[in-house]
């Protein structure tokens, strides 16, 4: 079975996606194959097409699960969220500050579908959205003054260093738990779905398998029917796209 994992998790725990490979294969008696891909531009054109298991992020999950009909089978307890952002010497001290401004964001990203998803809740809408080819372009759009406001992953805000976070100061961020990354299995092979259920679900028990989740930091897996909160926050609308 070809297993595809997000590049942004294999980049950080390579190996540990490995072991865990290695744990469901003895498990399942079923081979598992998982390429060590760590680059975005690859893991769409070259591996994800050939995926019949999948761990990705939200956005990923809802486009596999309404164009080629993968199906659901655990979350994790680390859920995607954001963080707003501004210029250090920017006067802005509440969200609503946001409103009718540009925003600087990464295109075709859960995150930035999760922050414009926020912002509508509270009737905040940008003036248009400024993508940026990467987050750390983004971080250089605010602190450049080149954009007022801008967002950031919060898994990616995480790992920066305090030299980094120097240039620009957190103006929000959200604790929504709406959605996590998800694991999915293509139709042709959903009759793994509830074996492989039941391998994830019993890890924290078993000495090697709570050894791996430590290690992987996703929390405990949890059975999922359907995309849950995903389905709203990626049809959220994008101000200044046509």
């Amino acid at each position: 079975m070809q297993w595809s994992v997000c590049p942004h998790d294999m980049v950080k725990q390579l190996q540990t996606w490995l072991d865990l490979a290695g744990y469901l294969q003895k498990r399942l008696d079923e081979h598992l194959v998982v390429n060590p891909v760590t680059d975005f531009a690859l893991f769409y054109e070259h591996d994800l097409p050939k995926a019949e298991l999948a761990f990705v992020n939200p956005l990923d999950a809802w486009h596999l699960v309404h164009e080629r009909g993968f199906v659901p089978v655990a979350r994790t307890e680390l859920y995607d969220e954001v963080v707003f952002i501004t210029h250090p010497d920017d006067p802005a001290d509440r969200l609503d500050a946001l409103h009718d401004q540009p925003l600087a964001a990464v295109d075709r990203q859960f995150a930035t579908c999760l922050g414009l998803y926020v912002l509508r809740e509270q009737d905040l809408t940008p003036r248009e959205v400024v993508f940026q080819p990467s987050w750390v372009q983004v971080i250089r759009a605010v602190a450049q003054r080149n954009v007022r406001f801008g967002l950031l992953y919060q898994d990616f805000y995480a790992g920066l260093s305090a030299l980094s976070r120097a240039q620009f100061r957190v103006l929000h961020e959200t604790h929504t738990r709406y959605a996590t990354h998800m694991l999915l299995l293509h139709p042709e092979r959903v009759a793994w779905r509830e074996p492989l259920r039941a391998v994830l679900t019993a890890m924290p028990a078993d000495p090697e398998g709570a050894a791996l989740l430590r290690a992987l930091r996703l929390g405990r897996w949890v059975p999922a029917e359907d995309l849950g909160g995903i389905e709203p926050v990626v049809q959220v609308p994008v101000p200044g796209r046509a």
